[in-house]
């Protein structure tokens, strides 16, 4: 239940030194929004927001599941103001009226291309999508581990509905590529 996972995150918040990870953030929100800025130059964000007109959105309910404690703990650390309960039925918790309210996202939201997408940016703009959202993905896999040490009390604390692997190491700072 994506309540749940919510209040999770919030109480996991005091466990965090962000002092320690607040650079490997910025350089996270900083890819975030690298992607972003690409996907609005090729059209991706306007096609979307047509399609959503049409369909309603491709962020069904489901999609919710992909989001666990660690994705909105960081959100949360980001600024991001976590709804209090769903905008519309059937879709995803984290949809509202102008769309995704999560900076990090997980790995299908960041990477999903529907074909009415890719037939309308081609495969060169899309590539070049992938690897700029690829950075994105990287750093935000680095923060997620370094989070996951320090809020690693709290899981064994808890039983949680997911498991989680602790890395046997972690990288001080994040590397640029």
């Amino acid at each position: 239940m994506i309540e749940r996972r919510v209040k999770r995150a919030k109480e996991m918040v005091r466990l965090v030194n962000l002092d320690e990870i607040r650079d490997d953030l910025r350089m996270l929100e900083e890819a975030i929004e690298e992607t972003w800025k690409f996907m609005r130059e090729i059209g991706v964000t306007s096609i979307c927001r047509e399609c959503a007109k049409e369909t309603g959105s491709c962020c069904k309910e489901w999609v919710e599941d992909e989001v666990d404690e660690i994705i909105i703990l960081m959100n949360i650390l980001m600024g991001v103001k976590i709804p209090e309960k769903r905008y519309k039925d059937g879709f995803c918790y984290f949809l509202s009226e102008n769309g995704c309210v999560l900076k990090v996202r997980p790995v299908i939201c960041v990477s999903f291309l529907c074909e009415r997408i890719t037939k309308k940016i081609g495969l060169e703009k899309e590539r070049e999508l992938q690897e700029i959202a690829g950075r994105e993905l990287e750093l935000g896999f680095i923060v997620r581990e370094k989070i996951l040490k320090m809020v690693s009390s709290y899981f064994s604390e808890r039983s949680s509905s997911k498991s989680y692997r602790l890395p046997s190491h972690s990288p001080s700072k994040i590397s640029s590529t």
